[in-house]
């Protein structure tokens, strides 16, 4: 591994335990292996690699969820329940998450999704980045309303635009509460709604 990808990737380990402003550019130093020189090498400043950092592990990630589920050749509802279930992560990654990094070490859904609500709180690019991917997200699920729409599966007086943002609001809403609760089942809750709402707009 180069030693930017290094510095992203501890920095990334350490932001996911600690949150953003309570780590250090003397821990991400040392836990890089570089000197203050090295680190300035490769980033003007911390904000720049915080930046850099959320665009790699978590926007790169969450779009190319998405890409990948427009070539798969499941069912609209299929494909609605892989990208929320990707994007969000399911029960059994609560606890044991899966693989953003290149080394072994699992990411922690939970944390991962904290750490991004920090980041666009306080940073005006990461808002950018986060709004940008949300209108993304909502025109993949009007895409899939409108497949289904052709496919004469969902009834045809459904107004996909209105009802993507219903479905989105859901995924969002659900997200919080299982942060506020996280000994909710976050997938059997979010496949509950999704299956109510399809449902719902089905024929």
């Amino acid at each position: 591994m180069d030693t930017k990808s290094r510095i992203m990737e501890e920095s990334f380990k350490l932001f996911l335990k600690k949150g953003f402003v309570d780590v250090s550019l003397n821990e991400i130093r040392k836990a890089s292996n570089i000197t203050t020189g090295g680190f300035y090498y490769h980033f003007d400043s911390k904000d720049t690699l915080l930046v850099a950092v959320i665009e790699k592990y978590i926007f790169n990630y969450f779009n190319s969820t998405i890409r990948q589920i427009r070539d798969f050749e499941g069912t609209p509802k299929e494909k609605l329940k892989t990208v929320i279930l990707s994007i969000i992560g399911d029960d059994i990654t609560i606890n044991k998450s899966t693989k953003l990094c290149e080394s072994s070490e699992k990411i922690d859904y939970r944390t991962l999704h904290l750490l991004l609500f920090e980041g666009v709180q306080k940073y005006e690019i990461i808002s950018k980045h986060y709004t940008e991917f949300y209108y993304n997200l909502l025109n993949f699920i009007k895409d899939v309303l409108d497949e289904g729409i052709a496919q004469d599966i969902i009834r045809r007086d459904i107004d996909s635009t209105e009802f993507a943002t219903f479905i989105q609001t859901s995924m969002v809403g659900t997200v919080l509460m299982w942060i506020a609760l996280p000994e909710m089942p976050l997938e059997n809750r979010m496949n509950s709604n999704i299956d109510h709402l399809w449902n719902y707009i089905t024929k």
